[in-house]
């Protein structure tokens, strides 16, 4: 349930360095590569189906109305393997360590698995993009019935880099958002490998530690996201977070459901479902290194990130 640092990323070179150029792995044992061949897809046009299974963080199995099936690709994002020996360490700007990447490319999967698997989804083609790759797939964009575009959500989490190789029309959009992610050191950018959750399924995903500009002056872009990786809705009443200089902060009340996140930030604010704020009148979080932890209303540890 604890976080283990990874110390040898270049995190400053990251902002800088978003020119990635190796391409997508194709999983050997898909079982099910392609499509039927008989159906025909119109740029632009979300195609109703449902997501049967995950074949790994940006590929899945979906079956369509009429029962045909088709393996897709997630258009212009790229996450990790599951496999060490799937990785090329030069695909992800400062992170080399086939391993590490290995870790989150599980961590993508199992949100790809937890976001719509059985679930009903759009795919929807792009003109720019093509309508297939190479070995057959499917190459498509792909919404949640809640219209989330989850491509957008892998960048955005930190687990997917776009797939700059491949011309798409959502490119400009999706290295913004990427970059977003490098800058606040989500996920794979973050130095850490993924925090597993406790029991409960609440753990610290990431910490937002250095603030734009003067940290004093901008107290509620320093912030800690919790999130919520298990199967039932937590109340937070009586937890805690505290760091290593002694800084306890206690959630008064408040919940977490499945697959959810809060954003506690550090200055003064209105309270809501997604954020909460400390109401700290300084920095609490050193930029040169510290530890937050998280504790159940029982005082045990279940969640520590560090830098």
């Amino acid at each position: 349930m604890i976080s283990r640092s990874f110390p040898a990323l270049l995190f400053i070179a990251l902002i800088t360095t978003l020119l990635f150029t190796a391409g997508c792995t194709m999983q050997i044992n898909d079982g099910g590569q392609g499509g039927t061949g008989t159906k025909q897809f119109s740029p632009g046009i979300p195609y109703p189906a449902q997501a049967v299974r995950v074949i790994d963080g940006d590929t899945l199995r979906v079956m369509f109305p009429d029962g045909s099936q088709e393996t897709v690709r997630i258009v212009g994002v790229d996450t990790p393997e599951v496999t060490p020996g799937g990785n090329d360490p030069d695909s992800f700007a400062g992170v080399t360590d086939p391993w590490f990447l290995s870790s989150w490319g599980e961590e993508a999967s199992a949100t790809l698995r937890r976001e719509v698997e059985g679930q009903e989804v759009t795919v929807t083609t792009d003109r720019a993009a093509g309508e297939r790759d190479r070995y057959g797939r499917l190459l498509a964009y792909l919404h949640a019935a809640d219209g989330t575009d989850i491509g957008e959500l892998l960048l955005s989490r930190g687990l997917a880099r776009v797939y700059t190789a491949e011309s798409f029309s959502r490119k400009e959009h999706y290295l913004a958002v990427q970059e977003e992610a490098v800058r606040k050191r989500i996920g794979i950018w973050s130095g850490m490998t993924p925090a597993p959750p406790g029991s409960d399924g609440v753990f610290i995903a990431n910490v937002h530690y250095d603030a734009a500009g003067d940290d004093r002056t901008n107290l509620n872009d320093e912030y800690i996201t919790l999130e919520n990786g298990g199967g039932t809705v937590v109340a937070l009443t009586g937890w805690q977070i505290r760091d290593s200089d002694g800084f306890t902060y206690i959630f008064t009340e408040g919940s977490l459901s499945p697959g959810g996140e809060i954003i506690l930030h550090t200055g003064g604010g209105s309270d809501t479902g997604t954020d909460l704020f400390m109401g700290s009148p300084a920095p609490v979080l050193n930029n040169d290194g510290d530890t937050v932890t998280l504790h159940d209303a029982g005082g045990t540890e279940v969640s520590r990130f560090a830098w």
